[in-house]
């Protein structure tokens, strides 16, 4: 079984985080990638999206404050954890347990189109998605995360996705070391 580390990784682009309920295991989440290949991880969804906002070195907790103020809005905020992954919360089951969570992740990038009329989201894989909510709660979500692709696209410190805490902890000895060459040569 792949660890959403693994996922990450290896490149492979995420299409959606699906909770789930699973028979002998509970709440788990379903990862659907870009390829319409479906991954069962054994964690909630909100312990994959801290383990992908680890990954890109993102504190969830911040990004989602930050977004608060971005949209005027506190909940059900739309995650840009880099240039290719934009994930909006939609809701899509509804919990049988105090705390589980009702809504799956949808990468912006990889919606191919929303049908209102069904509320239904439809997948470039070819993945079709159930949503429980209006589909005026759906086309606000969606145009929430295009609200924030624009942002994204307007901003000079766009994510690409391949710098790591390691990175930066390299980046950060090498500052360090010339720094300090600088100064005792001075």
């Amino acid at each position: 079984m792949k660890a959403i580390e693994e996922i990450l990784k290896n490149k492979e682009k995420i299409a959606a985080l699906l909770p789930i309920y699973k028979e002998d295991l509970g709440n788990v989440t379903t990862v659907i990638l870009q390829n319409g290949e479906e991954i069962l991880l054994r964690r909630s969804i909100e312990s994959i999206l801290h383990a992908i906002c680890s990954y890109y070195t993102l504190h969830l907790r911040l990004l989602r404050k930050k977004q608060q103020k971005l949209l005027n809005c506190k909940y059900y905020l739309p995650l840009p954890l880099s240039k290719d992954l934009l994930l909006f919360p939609i809701k899509t089951r509804v919990p049988k347990v105090k705390n589980d969570s009702s809504l799956s992740y949808i990468n912006f990038f990889e919606v191919k189109k929303l049908d209102l009329s069904k509320t239904t989201l439809h997948l470039n894989n070819g993945k079709v998605i159930d949503v429980l909510s209006t589909a005026s709660t759906l086309k606000k979500r969606y145009h929430q995360a295009s609200l924030i692709k624009q942002l994204q696209e307007e901003s000079a410190h766009i994510r690409d996705g391949d710098t790591t805490l390691r990175d930066l902890v390299l980046l950060r000895e090498l500052l360090t070391g010339f720094i300090n060459s600088l100064s005792s040569s001075g």
